[in-house]
């Protein structure tokens, strides 16, 4: 039935939803109502006869609950109109056993035409969520091959030998990989904190101690790939010259959440003292406010290194929980 075209419109509908509903179920009762008083003359003995197509339609174009509403209407109206004695409520022993098992198959034809009626409903939302995903992973795709473009030609142009730029661009391609990884667990749909961070450090915590510190969060997609790349680019500066350069060293990676703004914190404790850099490299290029980093401040402090970033648009913890929710209510509907 899915495969006839205007019964999958009718259903997408939702006409259950609006203001209509309660007449459409009146139209379903009131319809085999007149039906079966224009067949009197040719069927007796029948008096339920045409109401079991109305139960079908009006549970698909609306939903359980009023093919319900419509199934008591009809086994009350039919009982009182068409079982003898007629305009009076048949209350014999075979009359009601005949308007028990109306109630029952109809209540069978309500349940199956409400599965029917959500399997249509989940497989367009399914179409539609792939459909959305598929965007989305082009948009991504053509974002990260302008980030990748841009990075090779600019590490390209710092590089003092092919070795050196194969070593460094390997490196932030590997960063560029783990935060697709991240998005993609998420559907595509968020970066959270501390997950974030915790990926995109772990490759140096063997050079020193990284402590993290900050509240369960979630960020935008497009701040997931720029973060990644500038945390990696402060832990490989770290590593070359400030706090994990050293055994005693320590990086302290510290935010906060407020008013829908995160605000991280990059500060490198017991290294070597700094100096600035005497040129700007591929660092001041990921080290600035772009789309998704709106706020950036790089201060050299003779003990140590000092970055803050901003993030838009970053919320607490219970959208990580609704994203959850969505997730285990998909994967429990693919199951079913």
């Amino acid at each position: 039935m899915t495969r006839i075209g205007f019964v999958r419109r009718t259903i997408l509908r939702r006409l259950g939803e609006g203001p209509w509903a309660p007449l459409w179920t009146a139209v379903a009762v009131l319809a085999p109502i007149l039906l079966r008083m224009a067949l009197e003359p040719w069927v007796t003995g029948l008096p339920f006869l045409t109401f079991f197509p109305a139960l079908l339609l009006v549970t698909l174009t609306l939903d359980w609950r009023w093919g319900g509403i419509a199934l008591i209407a009809s086994a009350l109206l039919a009982n009182y109109m068409f079982q003898p004695p007629l305009m009076a409520f048949a209350l014999g022993v075979e009359d009601l056993a005949a308007t028990a098992c109306f109630v029952l198959f109809g209540a069978l034809i309500v349940a199956a035409a409400e599965a029917l009626r959500r399997s249509v409903l989940e497989l367009a939302e399914r179409t539609q969520r792939e459909a959305e995903l598929n965007l989305e992973l082009q948009h991504r795709v053509n974002n990260n091959l302008t980030v990748i473009q841009g990075l090779a030609r600019l590490m390209l142009r710092h590089a003092q030998t092919p070795e050196e730029f194969y070593a460094a661009f390997s490196e932030r391609l590997l960063a560029i990989s783990e935060a697709n990884q991240i998005l993609s667990r998420r559907g595509w749909e968020i970066a959270a904190l501390p997950e974030l961070a915790e990926t995109a450090l772990k490759p140096f915590k063997t050079k020193g101690r990284i402590v993290l510190d900050g509240p369960s969060c979630t960020l935008p997609p497009k701040s997931c790939v720029p973060l990644v790349l500038a945390l990696h680019e402060l832990s490989t500066n770290a590593v070359k010259y400030g706090a994990l350069s050293v055994s005693d060293g320590c990086v302290r990676l510290r935010w906060t959440l407020e008013q829908g703004r995160c605000h991280l914190v990059w500060r490198e404790e017991d290294g070597p003292p700094v100096r600035p850099p005497t040129r700007q490299g591929l660092g001041s290029r990921l080290l600035r406010p772009q789309a998704g980093l709106e706020g950036v401040n790089l201060v050299f402090h003779q003990s140590g290194v000092v970055c803050e970033m901003v993030v838009e648009d970053a919320r607490g913890g219970e959208a990580l929980q609704d994203l959850h929710l969505r997730s285990s209510t998909s994967s429990a509907t693919l199951v079913s």
